[in-house]
């Protein structure tokens, strides 16, 4: 038996050794490795919110990339495959653990007739031992730690690929407030018009120059436009309450500014296929999968092959017999006959699982094509309807120069004036919609080539030229 002094000395041993394995987790730091990722080289910029000044696009970006939960839920799925692949690597590396064993037994009646047995069974003993396992199998974890590396890879890029999603929600969120507003505006001059229009009807009715069912129809279409003016703004406090909700604050109260402008785009696909095929995040996390299913298919091969354990035991005190022993190994070498079936089953599940990636690998590269044609088809759409839609503005702008010169000249009425306006605030309505439009489809075409980014800082090549047929 130990003495008390050995006891405390023991006792004292494993305090410290619980106390080294229970490390501190720093996790601002594990919080800041997806961040790092997220922000990348545009960290710089300050995403506070300032509720007081107008909010631009590139604000409501900035804030959604440091605010919007799904982005922090994305990059939580990072962190934990980074971790799996330090797990993957650790298979590699010794474990350590110190064992105290505290025996209590009576004493046998051929102990109790032998003196010199009964010095081999105590009734206490305690043994306090250090313990170092290895496993090597290196055809099963090399491949392993391979997996493990590419599925870290994926997250990242699926990460990306979820921040350039919200960033497409947070702008079109953006774009429909504004057009929403715009509509407001609209509605609220047509509601002018409107009310003149009865005005006028009720005294042509009084004239006798008007039939009741004229007034009928003039009174439902005022309160048909008065309805579309509170479904506006509805959509103008649905819209807002999305747009603060996508960008992780409060409320959006204040006017909201675009900053966008007209940027041009490539016309061409090819160029921007070869954008895409660098910086497409959902296309290298798909690449990126096929590599993790090949090394997960070399690690199911791998087992296979034979496996050595590696086990050493230090005794610091032993009191059982021999109390003389102060350490011993053990060398283990584990050859796989018959699993059953297990192996095998393993080998066909890993096999399946890399047609599956190379199955969808082809499957993203045809929607990168898809989504990529649709954006340059949407923008040459968009530019030509710009385009007659300013001629139209111009036209109704005229119009209603000439009805305020015939209004002012005492020629015309006032109502034809307010109709005369009211196209060209209906005119103006259709061509800022177009321009939403296009800024929506331009980062619909940054998106489908991989490099939206929360301070809109990419460009794309602006050639001109037909589409390009390519095909995947």
């Amino acid at each position: 038996m130990i003495n008390g002094l050995s006891r405390q000395w023991v006792a004292a041993l494993v305090l410290v050794l619980s106390g080294l394995c229970g490390c501190a987790v720093n996790q601002a730091r594990d919080v800041q490795t997806y961040r790092d990722v997220l922000d990348g080289t545009h960290a710089a910029t300050e995403d506070s919110f300032h509720p007081d000044g107008p909010l631009t696009l590139r604000d409501a970006l900035r804030l959604a990339n440091a605010h919007n939960e799904q982005l922090a839920i994305a990059g939580e799925n990072y962190l934990q495959a980074l971790i799996d692949k330090d797990r993957a690597f650790a298979a590699f590396l010794p474990t350590i653990g110190f064992a105290a064993t505290f025996l209590s037994q009576g004493k046998t009646d051929f102990a109790a007739d032998n003196p010199l047995i009964a010095a081999f069974e105590p009734p206490h003993a305690t043994d306090a031992l250090l313990d170092a396992r290895m496993n090597v199998h290196p055809f099963r974890d090399v491949p392993a730690i391979q997996a493990a590396g590419a599925t870290s890879r994926v997250q990242r890029a699926l990460l990306l690929d979820r921040q350039a999603i919200v960033l497409l929600d947070v702008a079109k969120t953006y774009f429909q407030v504004l057009r929403s507003e715009k509509q407001v505006a609209l509605l609220g001059a047509s509601i002018e018009t409107d009310e003149c229009r009865v005005s006028d009807m009720r005294i042509r009715l009084k004239a006798g120059a008007a039939r009741p069912v004229d007034l009928s129809l003039t009174e439902a279409q005022l309160a048909k436009t008065q309805n579309m003016l509170i479904q506006a703004r509805d959509d103008v406090k649905n819209g807002r309450a999305m747009l603060a909700f996508l960008i992780g604050v409060p409320e959006v109260a204040e006017p909201l500014s675009d900053d966008l402008g007209n940027p041009p785009a490539a016309q061409q696909i090819d160029p921007l296929l070869h954008i895409a095929d660098g910086h497409r995040q959902d296309l290298m996390a798909a690449r990126e999968q096929v590599q993790a299913a090949a090394a997960a298919l070399e690690a199911a091969w791998g087992q296979y092959f034979p496996s050595v354990s590696l086990n050493l035991t230090r005794y610091l005190s032993r009191e059982t017999f021999p109390t003389d022993l102060n350490w011993g190994s053990i060398v283990q070498i584990n050859v796989p006959l018959f699993s059953a079936g297990l192996i095998h089953a393993d080998v066909r599940t890993a096999y399946s699982r890399l047609r599956q990636a190379q199955l969808y690998e082809n499957n993203i590269r045809r929607q990168v094509l898809k989504d990529i044609r649709i954006a340059v088809e949407n923008l040459q759409s968009d530019d030509q309807q710009i385009r007659q839609l300013v001629i139209q503005v111009q036209a109704a702008r005229n119009g209603t120069d000439q009805a305020k010169a015939e209004f002012d000249a005492g020629v015309g009425t006032n109502l034809q004036f307010l109709i005369a306006q009211n196209r060209l605030l209906s005119a103006e309505l259709d061509l800022a919609t177009a321009r939403f439009n296009r800024s929506i489809d331009y980062l619909s075409l940054l998106r489908a080539t991989g490099s939206l980014n929360p301070d809109l800082s990419a460009s794309l090549p602006s050639g001109q030229g037909a589409v390009s047929e390519s095909s995947s």
